[in-house]
């Protein structure tokens, strides 16, 4: 399968952040050595534009973005409505955008492969929750990250 579904859509749809504001994720990548590199991130730093294109944006300089920007690839994984999701991207940069307020790496990334994974004899009940310390300046912050991520 190549393209997310309607539950993982609709969270990463950029819409209703207050409520999603909890939410975390792992970007994971590839470093130069070859180990494993995971990163988290947030409702307001992923965007899913339809079912199969999902933009990034990331911290500037970060091992992340210099991962993706060396092999074009990364796994998005989230926990949502009783499953896990992993989501296999081939990703390219977008350019710089001189009049972003926050200035990011961002990336529009196809979706490659989708996993969703549930268990036959458990729920999961949570994935990676996270109380932010200023909720209005950080949800500000993400609706201007998603708006750039748009253009």
């Amino acid at each position: 399968m190549n393209c997310i579904s309607d539950r993982l859509f609709e969270l990463l749809d950029g819409k209703r952040l207050e409520e999603k504001q909890h939410e975390a994720f792992v970007l994971q990548t590839v470093s130069e050595d070859g180990w494993p590199h995971a990163a988290m991130i947030s409702a307001g730093e992923i965007i899913a534009l339809s079912r199969t294109d999902i933009r990034i944006a990331l911290w500037k300089n970060t091992a992340t973005a210099a991962n993706i920007l060396r092999t074009g690839k990364a796994q998005f994984t989230a926990w949502w409505e009783g499953a896990a999701h992993y989501v296999k991207l081939q990703c390219e940069p977008l350019p710089t955008m001189k009049e972003a307020e926050y200035d990011r790496d961002r990336f529009a990334c196809r979706i490659v492969s989708v996993k969703e994974d549930v268990a036959k004899y458990a729920d999961l009940t949570s994935g990676v929750h996270i109380q932010l310390h200023s909720p209005e300046e950080v949800l500000n912050r993400w609706d201007k990250t998603l708006e750039e991520l748009k253009q």
